[in-house]
């Protein structure tokens, strides 16, 4: 409790006295630090003459540049070297300084078109040496790889960001010379640092100490005889803990954290997150497992116990609970799936994130509920009077009542399976008494996986219909807010643009191929790429600019009178409503010389045959243009009047509709099998004429059977860690040796384990060590020759290009850079469907098919430094560069020199293969995908087939086992018959030999025994019958004296010997009959019986006995049946119960107490004196016959005792201290 007061007073205090400027603070000066880092590093090469002389001399030396770029690149830190004013050697291609010349000696702060750098320059000679240390990037288009922030290579973390003159609380940052370069605040993600992680973990520990508390405190409760106070309690602290987070949200506001996001899943004002859904799992689990410690605590009132109706009743309630929890789990799972952005398609485990294994470990946390409340609704159930048959014929009527219920509504499997793992844990509880088996938690864990996977592909289904419910709507009249945000774009940016302003008031100045390109590669690029465009130029007068203009603009203008509609938030443009199976857009965008109008631009956009899957690299998509929706497993066609207009995807439509129907403005799901492929139709009819379908392929079979498997996996692992954790925990509570008892714990039950569970061991163990080596070894194989077909196919194609290419310009010594050379290099790159950027021999870019990369200034129009070496320095003919970089984004790309007739390199030509990553990924993942789905399956598979194998090798073991465990001494063994000539069989020959010569050594041992016993039975009958014989001899020789000599009180001495004959004698009968009921031990008769009435009936014989008090504490939960012999135990009990009065004669009062409880398997009675107790020296003794502390008896009642205990299969022993009383410590195993 203290250390969780004291972790959440730290954490308060940490938040309260950390401000906003101490963040600051601490933040900046660790950028400082770093900053000042690489600073060192560019002032190493610029104030040592040797390093200076390296770099200029980086353009003759590849060696030197190469192992420069290696080094300092990715840390951040580039080179940029001219001679006489001319770029001579750069380390990177990321931003290049304008005018160098304006750069000032020394550091400087510079706004490049791509980000911040701090600039150093140093002028030596001819020489001017610029390093570059990349400070923040900001790309004119933001998304999941090009990040406005601070580089990650400067300051890890994002809480900081540059500062404006406006704002307020800012730091600035100097240079290792103490001049100013920057200021910096903290940015809006400035709650994820240092201080807030340590505030979080501090929170954590926190309150799980003081959870640690509040049931270490309901368990000493519970141990007092308080159970359902600690239970109450315990509940109400949790309880009280979720609904004040409900109410408060203090977690998620202290925190910000991104699993108590609604945006993730939010299902009510119960469940507003992923992490309040979480915490009432783990609240509610851990009630529920608080209980189940104490199950065989809870007693139920005697007068329900012993009613059967009432027992009836309550199993029948508690049944419908149990399948009332089932309904519970649907809930839970179907919000997981449909009710979140969760990524829950397990058929692809390596792009799962951690968002969806906290939903998968709630889902495995739900099924350990399930099973906990099932095994203390069982442990409730025991304490009624009610037999297991009745249970069964309850469970039964109730089974076959939901299932006549269901075969009338919507039947599943889901409920029959459900009532297996129900009824496999009661017949684990009532008939196998818990036994543990490898075979029942199998099943179990079968049956949760076999539900889980069932629900899970169900929900899936109904997410993805809906999903497509939603395209399929939204195809027909919606317009996609992506396109509209395109188009918008365009509209603000191209009437201001001077290219197209100077070409409406100089028409001929610029071809209008030249001049449509220039629209298309800056403007239509990107989401609109998918779009066929058509653009026209009309003058002033509407007429057409040029003559090869053949629309006229009032086509358009008519079409705004009538049949188009004006798209919102957009200002000249339209969409025309009668299309079906594609999208019209055109925009009538006037032009101005400030306010004199120049013409009109108009661009029309209509759908290519309805693809979304854009081939443009999603590099230069704004991230919130991205499409959200994958649509590529889908295949789509539009019917009017019944006839295909448009198709698209893999499944083949017919011609004519006669397949698919449906009601107007519904969606309806049709099933149809084709090639024994499964598909599943969504058709949407909005109105008689109109048909949308979309169509995706049915999960297969293979698929389910995976998800089957992963799940089986899952919850065994949990189910492993689960007992591990739970094994730990109780071990580190009842063991003050803490770790030490643990270690000495496993040592000593390491030789314990199974022969066969060690062959399943083994098995399982060299199967997936074997499947684990091979699947690295073939992933390894894969992923190397995927990477060497990856680059073999792009040498292949720039090889290609490099050829068709060089046939284009056979006879120019230099390249064109006109619009016709823009417009051929564009249409040469669109033919053979590549990216394609041309360099000049100094490495300038000249032409590119991508100018967006260029115009937006995400790179410098300059040569990969490393492809320029290869080509120009070490005259490759080819070069691949498989990890070039922009922003986080990894591609491949591949350069080769352009030669002229004469065998002259006048050029460089670049292939950025930026698809090769998202492809490498695509298929790697697949691969990986499908390993680990069968390599799941192969376990589960392995693992049953490691029980089967251990069963069939131990089954011989087991059956000498038990051959050996029949064996005894004294009796006719029969030998094993085996027939195979094996090792076994040797084992047994040997065995059979055994008990053949065991039978002569018992047959003389079991005579030399008997002798042995009749000569001490005979000497300690001897013994014991002169004892009394003495007295009886002298009394008769001074009664003969008396008599012969005529004594006078012959008459009172002949009373007196009288009486003392008689008392011997009944001490010789006393003596007979001890040594006869000893005798008769062997006849031992074994029955069923209760132990408590036995031990009342012993105690009602000395109860009336004066100064005697005999307390009986009763624990025990149920009926303690034992097998044994009643008369024997009877006699057992009387036994002990009169040595603890006789051993307390010199106390002013015997008090005995009686202790019984009992666990699953066994019933413990304690017997306990306040007597003078046992002597240290003579306790190993006390059960030897014959032996005995008083000094009257013949010793055999203590032997007796332990005699009748151990036939009815129980154990006895004791403690005993002098003067303070002697416990006896009974054990019984149940029946």
């Amino acid at each position: 409790m203290l250390l969780g007061i004291c972790c959440i007073a730290t954490a308060l205090s940490l938040d309260n006295s950390i401000t906003q400027t101490d963040l600051l603070l601490h933040e900046a000066e660790n950028l400082q630090q770093n900053l000042a880092s690489k600073e060192k590093i560019v002032q190493s090469y610029l104030s040592n003459n040797d390093k200076l002389n390296e770099l200029k001399a980086f353009k003759k030396n590849e060696q030197l540049s190469l192992n420069f770029i290696n080094t300092y690149r990715d840390n951040g830190i580039n080179v940029l070297v001219y001679k006489n004013l001319v770029l001579d050697f750069w380390s990177s291609s990321r931003a290049f300084p304008q005018n160098i010349n304006r750069l000032k000696e020394g550091a400087s702060f510079q706004q490049l078109p791509n980000g911040y750098y701090e600039v150093i320059k140093k002028t030596s000679g001819a020489y001017v040496i610029i390093f570059l240390i990349s400070v923040k990037t900001q790309f004119g288009i933001e998304n999941q790889f090009l990040k406005n922030r601070i580089v990650p290579e400067l300051f890890p973390s994002n809480s900081l960001d540059l500062a404006t003159f406006t704002d307020k609380d800012t730091k600035e940052i100097f240079t290792i010379n103490k001049e100013y370069l920057f200021p910096v605040k903290l940015s809006e993600e400035y709650s994820k640092n240092i201080y807030t992680t340590v505030q979080l973990w501090l929170w954590i520990v926190g309150l799980f100490s003081i959870c640690l508390f509040v049931n270490s405190y309901c368990s000493w409760l519970a141990k007092k005889g308080f159970l359902f106070s600690a239970t109450l309690i315990l509940s109400v602290f949790f309880v009280a803990f979720r609904l004040t987070d409900l109410q408060f949200f203090w977690f998620n506001h202290q925190f910000n954290l991104e699993i108590f996001s609604p945006s993730i899943y939010a299902e009510s004002e119960f469940l507003p997150s992923l992490g309040d859904l979480l915490l009432h799992v783990i609240s509610l689990t851990w009630i529920v497992l608080f209980i189940y410690v104490h199950r065989y605590e809870y007693a139920l009132p005697k007068w329900v116990v012993e009613n059967k109706l009432a027992g009836i009743l309550i199993h029948a309630f508690l049944l419908l609970i149990t399948a009332s929890i089932a309904f519970v789990i649907d809930d839970v799972f179907f919000g997981l799936i449909n009710n979140s952005k969760i990524n829950f398609d397990i058929t692809n485990i390596i792009n799962l994130g951690w968002i969806s294994w906290i939903s998968i470990l709630i889902l495995c946390l739900v099924w350990f509920l399930v099973f906990l409340f099932v095994n203390i609704f069982i442990e409730v159930t025991k304490q009624f009077k009610v037999s297991n048959k009745s249970r069964l014929v309850l469970f039964l009527v109730m089974l076959i009542g939901y299932f006549i219920y269901k075969l009338s509504t919507d039947f599943n499997v889901f409920f029959l399976v459900y009532a297996l793992f129900l009824f496999v844990i009661g017949w684990n509880n009532y008939i196998q008494h818990r036994k543990f088996s490898i075979g029942v938690y199998a099943i179990l864990f079968l049956c949760i996986a076999f539900l889980t996977s069932l629900k899970y592909t169900k929900f899936i289904d109904i997410k993805e219909r809906n999903n497509r419910k939603g395209i399929a709507i939204k195809l027909e009249n919606t317009d996609d807010p992506k396109v509209i945000n395109s188009i918008n774009s365009f509209e603000l940016h191209i009437p201001t643009d001077s290219v197209v302003v100077n070409y409406f008031k100089n028409p001929e100045s610029i071809k209008t191929f030249s001049f449509h390109n220039y629209i298309t590669k800056k403007y239509l690029d990107g989401y609109l790429s998918r779009f066929e465009y058509k653009i026209f130029e009309y003058n002033n007068q509407d007429s057409v600019l040029k003559k090869e203009e053949s629309v006229p603009i009032s086509k358009y203008k008519n079409l705004v009178l009538s049949g188009a509609f004006k798209t919102a938030e957009t200002t000249y443009s339209y969409r025309i409503n009668d299309t079906f199976g594609y999208q019209d857009y055109f925009g009538i965008i006037p032009i101005f010389d400030d306010k004199n109008l120049l013409g009109t631009l108009v661009i029309d956009l209509k759908s290519q045959s309805f693809d979304y899957n854009s081939h443009f690299p999603e590099l230069l998509i704004e991230g919130k243009l991205k499409s959200d929706e994958d649509l590529s497993e889908y295949s789509f066609a539009f019917y009017k009047d019944n006839k295909l207009s448009i198709q698209s995807g893999k499944f083949t439509y017919p011609m004519i509709n006669t397949v698919f129907k449906g009601a107007v403005d519904k969606v309806e799901f049709i099933n149809e099998s084709v090639q024994d492929v499964d598909y599943n139709h969504a058709v949407y009819k909005p109105d008689n004429a109109k048909i949308i379908v979309i169509t995706k392929e049915k999960m297969p079979y293979v698929v389910r059977l995976a998800t089957l498997s992963f799940f089986f996996l899952v919850f065994i692992i949990f189910g492993i860690v689960v007992y591990i954790l739970l094994w730990f925990l109780k071990n580190m509570n009842s063991n003050k040796a803490g770790w030490f008892s643990i270690n000495r714990y496993l040592m000593i039950n390491a030789n314990k384990i199974l022969y066969k569970t060690r062959i399943q061991f083994s098995v399982v163990l060299s199967v997936v060590a074997t499947l684990l080596i091979v699947g690295w070894t073939t992933f390894s194989y894969i992923k190397e020759e995927y990477l060497k077909q990856q680059k073999d196919s792009i040498r292949e194609k720039v090889r290609k290009i490099q050829l068709l290419y060089e046939k284009q310009i056979l006879n120019t010594d230099m390249i064109s850079t006109d619009d016709q050379a823009e417009f051929d290099f564009n249409q040469f790159a669109d033919i053979n469907a590549a990216y394609l950027n041309l360099y000049d021999t100094n490495g300038d870019l000249k032409l590119t098919s991508l100018r967006k990369m260029y115009d937006y200034g995400i790179m410098g129009k300059k040569m990969g430094p490393v492809a320029f070496i290869n080509l120009s320095l070490m005259q490759r003919s080819e070069f691949l560069n498989p990890t070039e970089r922009i922003g986080s984004f990894t591609y491949a790309a591949a350069y080769a020199p352009i030669r002229n007739a004469q065998n002259k390199t006048i050029a460089y030509i670049g292939l950025p293969y930026y698809a090769n990553e998202a492809d490498y990924q695509a298929k790697i993942g697949l691969f990986i995908n499908t390993l680990i789905n069968i390599y799941a399956l192969v376990f589960v598979l392995i693992g049953v087939l490691a029980v089967f194998l251990a069963n069939q090798i131990t089954n011989p073991l087991t059956f000498i086992q038990e051959s050996i465990k029949r064996t005894k001494l004294g009796q006719k063994n029969q030998p094993i018959i085996w027939h195979r000539q094996d090792e076994i069989g040797l084992l047994i020959k040997e065995y059979n030999k055994m008990i053949a010569a065991l039978e002569v050594s018992a047959s003389k041992l079991a005579r030399s025994e008997r002798e042995s016993a009749w000569r001490e039975m005979a000497k300690q009958v001897a013994h014991e019958i002169k004892n009394p014989l003495t007295p009886l001899k002298l009394g008769v020789q001074l009664l003969e004296k008396s008599w012969k000599e005529n004594d006078p009180n012959f008459e009172k001495k002949f009373a007196s010997f009288n009486r003392s004959f008689i008392e011997q004698i009944d001490s010789l009968a006393t003596i007979a009959s001890e040594f006869s009921n000893f005798a008769k031990m062997p006849d031992t008769k074994l029955e069923n019986l209760e132990l408590l009435p036995v031990i009342e009936q012993a105690i009602a014989v000395f109860n009336s006995s004066d100064n005697v008090e005999i307390i009986v504490l009763n624990r025990t939960n149920k009926k303690v049946m034992v097998l044994g012999d009643k008369d024997q135990l009877l006699r057992t009990f009387n036994n002990l119960l009169k040595n603890a009065i006789e051993a307390s004669e010199s106390k002013a009062t015997c008090a005995i107490k009686i202790r019984i409880i009992n666990d699953e398997k066994q019933v413990y009675v304690e017997v306990e004196d306040n007597g003078k107790g046992i002597d240290t020296s003579l306790q190993d003794k006390i059960f030897v016959p014959n032996f005995t502390t008083k000094s009257s008896g013949t010793g055999l009642g203590l032997a007796f005792v332990k005699q009748a205990i151990e036939n009815a299969g129980g154990t006895i022993d004791f403690t005993s201290l002098a003067n303070q009383g002697t416990i006896f410590y009974l054990t019984f195993p149940l029946v």
